[in-house]
């Protein structure tokens, strides 16, 4: 039984769904957002999201 090859090329031909900002009508891209944070005990630990960004939050994310 032949196996099927799956290409890169084929692999980026899926259809991908495109996420618009109501308020704007642009294309909303998802960031990973790292925040650090001193715990009660004295260490570190990361707090992590996924972060929509479009052009209307785009200066209060990257600052």
């Amino acid at each position: 039984m032949p196996r099927k090859k799956r290409t890169f090329a084929d692999k980026m031909k899926r259809d991908k769904k495109v996420e618009t900002c109501p308020v704007c009508n642009t294309p909303v891209q998802y960031i990973f957002h790292v925040n650090s944070v001193k715990s009660d005990k004295g260490s570190w630990k990361f707090k992590q999201k996924h972060l929509p960004v479009c052009k209307c939050n785009h200066k209060e994310i990257y600052g």
